[in-house]
């Protein structure tokens, strides 16, 4: 191989790797749906984390998992928030929580069920796993 032949093919091979960069920085991204959790919890250091979503055919599961504070914390009801991103979907959303130990229940339209395989075990058959970002604020 010559040297002017050499040169010529890592340009062509940088050429295509511009083009390709290129084309990555000026698309789109994705677009997305972010699942708000807000809830009251019995005391300050509650933490809820996205854990997973599963689809059916007409909804889509967001399930979360509440931690306790760790140590002492202050015993006054405190509001927390808890943000999913997820695929944008015309789908209806329901939230679902896992962790909650108070006998009382902050909202009507959040799910709370005992287990998460208790949870697992009422999805239908064909329920599907949904990838969820994990860096997302």
């Amino acid at each position: 191989m010559s040297y002017q032949s050499s040169i010529l093919k890592r340009g062509l091979i940088l050429s295509s790797l511009f083009t390709c960069l290129a084309g990555c920085l000026n698309s789109e991204p994705m677009a997305k749906d972010v699942i708000v959790l807000q809830m009251d919890t019995p005391s300050a250091g509650w933490i809820a984390e996205p854990l997973e979503a599963w689809e059916t055919n007409d909804t889509l599961f967001c399930v979360f998992q509440l931690s306790p504070p760790e140590g002492m914390a202050a015993q006054f009801i405190t509001t927390i928030e808890s943000k999913m991103p997820l695929p944008e979907s015309e789908k209806a959303k329901k939230i679902v929580v896992l962790g909650k130990t108070w006998n009382w229940s902050p909202s009507e339209s959040i799910s709370f069920p005992e287990s998460r395989e208790y949870f697992l075990a009422f999805l239908p058959e064909n329920a599907s796993r949904v990838e969820i970002e994990r860096n997302e604020p």
